[in-house]
């Protein structure tokens, strides 16, 4: 299985649309193989999307995404974990875990949404209607 995280300086991207730079990693029995940092430049958000359709990503962790976007990555396969943030390796971690979606590595205004509609602590799925985990 692959996951792409598009990143900024080490951390998840705040927003997909912006990012250029992609970690992908490729995980085996939930040890990770492999791990590849990876240019994608691509001004349109939906290339980027088909980008990392060719390259075979099973899962897009990443931060902010707009709503046809995040609808266009679902829709070609990809399984989205959106409203991310944190260092890379952390979000990497918590996601081989199982501890993502959570409100430790939900961006700013994300936490607050998240504890309103399902309590401290429960998970969320970002811009799809909050819908629990």
């Amino acid at each position: 299985m692959k996951i792409a995280v598009p990143v900024w300086q080490d951390r998840v991207s705040p927003l997909f649309e912006a990012a250029t730079r992609f970690v992908i990693v490729d995980v085996e029995a939930g040890e990770v193989k492999s791990r590849t940092q990876l240019p994608i430049p691509e001004a349109e958000p939906w290339k980027k999307a088909g980008r990392l359709r060719e390259l075979g990503v099973a899962v897009l962790i990443c931060g902010g995404i707009a709503g046809p976007v995040a609808a266009m990555v679902e829709a070609s396969g990809v399984r989205l974990v959106p409203w991310v943030a944190g260092g890379t390796d952390e979000v990497l971690e918590a996601y081989l875990a199982g501890r993502l979606p959570s409100e430790r590595f939900a961006m700013p205004g994300m936490r607050r949404m998240c504890r309103r509609r399902f309590g401290r602590g429960a998970g969320f799925r970002g811009g799809r209607g909050g819908q629990q985990i």
